[in-house]
């Protein structure tokens, strides 16, 4: 049986996984040296003062990985530290440090215990009897700190993570609503077309199945591109197909012409090449504004201007039709998405009707900076 070899990824976690190991290794060994030569080799019992700086340098072994063992093989010098002394010093960094990683990783439970085992640790190096003052208040303040540390930055990040599922569901939603809607739209209007002229003009309702066929197989292929970009790190991004963008004006405006509008599109200025963001943000916005044309304008024609500006770049999309307002459906939901894109580079997005009769949707991306 032939063995498959491991992905590029599998290989690079490895590899990863390795340089971690050895970077910790490397770290538990200057620790434990630098201990020893520092506090622990005039220990007053060698076999006590070895185990616990080996104790000390394996907590350090273990902190990234394993957190609360790391807190317990730190722990026992400490709890040596009534015999050694010194041992509580060497001790004091891997406690502080764990306490600091149990404390963030959101498990509270283990969080508290190992808070209060950390104080009665410190309690502990007042022993063997309680009129020792120990290193009770400076050891215990230190856990305390370290601890409301590690949990404080703990929340913030577990909140910012949130934040930023949260910005991606609803990037998702986007992209799926503008796919689905402007297929959908198409789809509709030809089947009810196809419906009134099957049996008068057969061929025609051929044509408006074709167009069904079309507008189905393009959202397939957009909702692959748009699922594959969710898939596993172990999946090949090169079979993926490319992000819509400008250059496929084309075909979306053949589409919406199978819908029953056509359009009229007007490129001025210099084209450039668009950042892939804007390139994706500014097609979308055009696929929306057209959807809503075939929805709700009424109208058998639409203008789509493109107006290459040395810093920016302009959209219009006009048509002559009933307008759009705005009933808080389906349309209410396009302009939102289209003005979210605008405001994600921080561009600028009127919509409205247009004096007498009509609808414009006009939009300008900025072509420098970066998204906000």
């Amino acid at each position: 049986m032939t063995r498959a070899s491991p992905s590029p990824t599998v290989l690079a976690m490895e590899t990863r996984t390795g340089q971690v190991l050895a970077l910790d290794g490397s770290l538990a060994a200057a620790y434990g040296g630098a201990a020893w030569l520092l506090f622990t080799h005039k220990g007053p019992q060698p076999v006590v003062a070895v185990l616990g700086t080996a104790l000390s340098a394996a907590a350090i072994m273990l902190i990234r990985r394993r957190p609360v063992w790391a807190f317990l093989s730190a722990l026992m010098p400490l709890l040596l530290a009534p015999i050694d002394a010194s041992l509580g010093f060497v001790a004091l960094v891997p406690l502080c440090y764990a306490l600091f990683r149990v404390a963030g990783s959101g498990a509270r439970r283990s969080a508290l215990a190992v808070l209060a085992t950390a104080e009665l640790g410190a309690v502990g190096t007042a022993l063997p009897n309680v009129d020792r003052a120990g290193a009770v208040v400076p050891f215990g303040t230190m856990f305390a700190a370290a601890w409301v540390t590690g949990y404080v930055v703990g929340q913030q990040r577990r909140r910012d993570s949130e934040l930023v599922l949260q910005q991606e569901r609803m990037r998702i939603a986007r992209e799926l609503h503008d796919i689905v809607a402007h297929s959908m739209s198409v789809i509709t209007v030809q089947a009810g077309y196809g419906h009134l002229v099957i049996d008068e003009q057969p061929a025609e309702a051929r044509a408006a199945l074709a167009a069904i066929e079309a507008a189905g197989r393009q959202t397939l292929a957009e909702l692959r591109q748009l699922l594959g970009v969710l898939r596993s790190e172990q999946d090949d991004p090169a079979t993926l197909d490319p992000a819509p963008g400008l250059g496929m004006l084309d075909q979306l405006i053949e589409h919406t012409g199978r819908a029953g509008v056509r359009v009229r599109l007007i490129v001025t200025g210099q084209p450039v090449a668009l950042p892939a963001g804007v390139d994706l943000s500014a097609y979308r916005i055009v696929q929306e504004a057209l959807t809503n044309v075939v929805k709700h304008a009424a109208t058998g024609t639409a203008d789509a201007l493109l107006d290459y500006r040395p810093a920016e770049l302009a959209i219009r999309i006009t048509d002559h039709g009933s307008g759009c307002p705005d009933d808080g459906g389906a349309i209410g939901h396009g302009l939102i998405g289209i003005r979210e894109r605008v405001a994600l580079y921080g561009g600028s997005l009127r919509a409205g009707p247009l004096p007498g009769r009509g609808f414009e949707v006009s939009a300008r991306l900025p072509l420098t900076g970066r998204a906000a």
